[in-house]
């Protein structure tokens, strides 16, 4: 280290150029996050920390060992998980009531039970002190001493956590119904990552309308199959129909609402596979060389999507639900934890009924080895490159392609449990009003209860639009 120093000072910052601090210190790395202040814009109503009133996936059940418990944090707070004496993972708030310090520093040195570092404050699954070992077994402080417990529920290898004040939801509501299912055909699997940047800014990047065809141009999932002979999903003027569900969800209203919009560009009854951008007088994509191999892969995607499709009634089949997933046919739910304001951690969740033992040895091996990678990393991973420099503070200039994250933003503002209601909320907002002024100028019918639903009368005179 010596020498190289001593070089560097003879080589003395040479050769130093304007690219090295282009960008200032921070070069790439995600803004730090800002909410809006306007009353006039609905993200200001929504929790930079996530909403309370809900069931959160925490952690593996596999990670909680019986010796050691297990910081945590959700929601801007540190929580503290272990087991109980019949085994079954706790949580607590990372708080010992006699001191203040944290519990997920201390020990389990009796099975099923947690003890402060401090004084050895013990405690049982149900937060009651039961013993506090600096004081001796006749402790006055044992049945005084109460650490705060919150309710939580393990299923297929998730612990789930409540993080709300009163007496928990029903765990139907928040959690996707493949978890509560005991079939021995299910192959269940998970991912768990952490990105950089607000659980909003995350959240709404899934079931964006459009961003497929641009975004996700290099997945290599898309560079196969019909994906490539369509460039992904169809790019349009129009956004994705979508309506608010049981106050839980906001979906898709119906597959001919989807195509409808799809049509837009149609030339002979197809999407062409390049359009034509007469103002900067170029096609996209820039060329066709991906649809020489597109024909060979097409069957592997076709044999893929059958067997991805999501279950469940109207609210679970796609869409954004409450308090914070997506969920997205042929591909995964994904939901966005918050953690801090600036950092989400995401869990993927795949689920497949395969009724042959090699059948569901072959779906573990191969999506440990391939899917994984190919959904949870390189597709998702532009996701997070593309969106988490978002900032939100600053005004925004929607248009038609937004009317899900309008949705999306309606349903949290106006029906998720525990958010302050606001008078203002039922107005359009700025954003919106831009949105409603892109279908007006679109001629694109509008139901304002369903969250902009919007129907085209007809398919655009392509001739303008489309060069071959």
């Amino acid at each position: 280290m010596g020498l190289l120093k001593k070089l560097n000072n003879v080589r003395g910052g040479y050769p130093e150029g304007w690219r090295r601090l282009a960008l200032g210190t921070d070069g790439n790395a995600t803004p730090p996050f800002h909410q809006p202040t306007d009353p006039n814009d609905r993200r200001s109503l929504i929790p930079a920390l996530g909403l309370r009133e809900y069931w959160y996936p925490a952690l593996p059940d596999k990670d909680v060992p019986w010796k050691k418990p297990v910081g945590l944090k959700l929601l801007g707070e540190r929580y503290v998980f272990f087991r109980d004496t019949k085994g079954e993972v706790q949580a607590l708030w990372d708080y010992c009531p006699h001191r203040g310090v944290y519990l997920s520093w201390g020990d389990c040195f009796w099975k099923g039970y947690v003890s402060c570092p401090y004084h050895g404050a013990t405690f049982d699954g149900d937060g009651e002190c039961v013993e506090f070992i600096t004081e001796g077994p006749d402790s006055k402080m044992v049945g005084r001493l109460k650490a705060r417990k919150y309710p939580t529920r393990t299923l297929h290898g998730v612990v789930f956590v409540w993080m709300g004040e009163g007496e928990p939801a029903p765990i139907e509501e928040d959690v996707p119904p493949e978890f509560f299912r005991d079939d021995s055909e299910l192959v269940f699997m998970t991912t768990w990552r952490y990105w950089d940047c607000n659980w909003m800014i995350a959240l709404e990047n899934t079931s964006d309308a459009h961003n497929a065809t641009y975004v996700h141009r290099n997945a290599i999932r898309h560079m196969f199959g019909p994906h490539a002979k369509t460039a992904a999903r169809p790019r349009t003027p129009l956004g994705y129909p979508s309506k608010i569900v049981n106050g839980r969800a906001a979906v898709g209203t119906t597959q001919k609402g989807r195509e409808d919009v799809a049509k837009y560009y149609y030339k002979d009854g197809k999407m062409p596979y390049q359009l034509y951008y007469p103002r900067v007088n170029g096609k996209w994509p820039l060329t066709k060389w991906r649809l020489s191999w597109a024909w060979f892969f097409e069957w592997i995607e076709r044999f893929y999507s059958k067997r991805e499709l999501l279950e469940g009634s109207e609210e679970w089949r796609g869409g954004m639900h409450l308090p914070g997933m997506q969920r997205i046919n042929h591909l995964y739910t994904r939901w966005c934890i918050p953690v801090e304001e600036n950092l989400t951690r995401v869990l993927y969740v795949r689920t497949r009924r395969i009724k042959t033992k090699v059948g569901r040895f072959y779906e573990r091996v191969s999506f440990r080895a391939i899917v994984e990678w190919l959904n949870h990393y390189n597709f998702s991973d532009q996701d997070y490159d593309a969106m988490r420099s978002s900032r939100w503070q600053y005004p925004e200039y929607l248009s038609a392609t937004d009317s899900h994250v309008v949705a999306q933003r309606r349903l949290i503002t106006e029906h998720a449990r525990g958010l302050k209601r606001h008078v203002e909320v039922r107005d359009a907002t700025t954003a919106e009003r831009l949105v409603v002024e892109a279908h007006e100028l679109l001629g694109i019918k509008r139901d304002d209860d369903a969250g902009f639903v919007h129907v085209p009368d007809e398919t655009h005179d392509e001739q303008s639009s489309v060069k071959d």
